[in-house]
């Protein structure tokens, strides 16, 4: 994919030109493409392909909706970068899993209302946070939802509920749900910073 700026020849271009190259325009830039190819046919795709057809119909019908709702579009074109819109920022988001990025327990001695904090990265924001604690065995000792620190769902604290006795041996499974509504497990051991 070849991009122009500035070109007073391909300036405003868009559309297909012989059976080869497309011309879109996005922002100020005209990009140009290879044409798509379409499915020959009698060809039968394979289920992984299916997969992933039905992923991005899913990301688009996503997509499409985030930007019906005026607030959660504003949230999203806040993100956007100067080539893209809400739309493309709805999508991306709806396939990038959040991740952990900082994760701190050394507040957590095995007593009732010690504290562990957590920073979390995503595209938009994580909207729920749920904490398992688990002795070596992986039995539940208890769950519970974190705070939202700062009110943007980046920071995170989780107030303990339950005295643990052999909290170094303490086994923590973290459940994030970003915007879209999905959630993604992480397993983590004490004292891993």
């Amino acid at each position: 994919m070849a991009k122009s700026r500035d070109n007073v020849i391909m300036q405003g271009a868009s559309g297909t030109i012989g059976r080869m190259l497309v011309f879109r325009q996005r922002g100020d830039q005209t990009i140009i493409a290879r044409r798509p190819k379409k499915m020959e046919n009698g060809r039968v795709p394979t289920d992984k392909q299916i997969a992933v057809q039905n992923r991005f119909m899913d990301a688009s019908l996503y997509a499409r909706t985030a930007i019906l709702d005026p607030d959660l579009k504003a949230a999203y074109q806040a993100k956007a970068n100067i080539n893209q819109s809400a739309y493309n920022v709805a999508f991306k988001d709806f396939f990038t899993a959040p991740v952990i990025r900082r994760w701190d327990d050394s507040g957590y001695q095995g007593n009732a209302v010690d504290q562990i904090t957590l920073m979390v990265k995503d595209v938009m924001a994580v909207v729920k946070v749920q904490v398992q604690i688990l002795d070596q065995n992986d039995t539940v000792i208890e769950t519970g939802l974190a705070q939202d620190m700062d009110g943007i769902g980046v920071s995170w604290m989780y107030q303990v509920q339950e005295d643990n006795p052999g909290f170094e041996q303490a086994k923590y499974r973290v459940t994030l749900t970003d915007t879209p509504g999905h959630e993604y497990t992480y397993e983590l051991a004490y004292g891993n910073l």
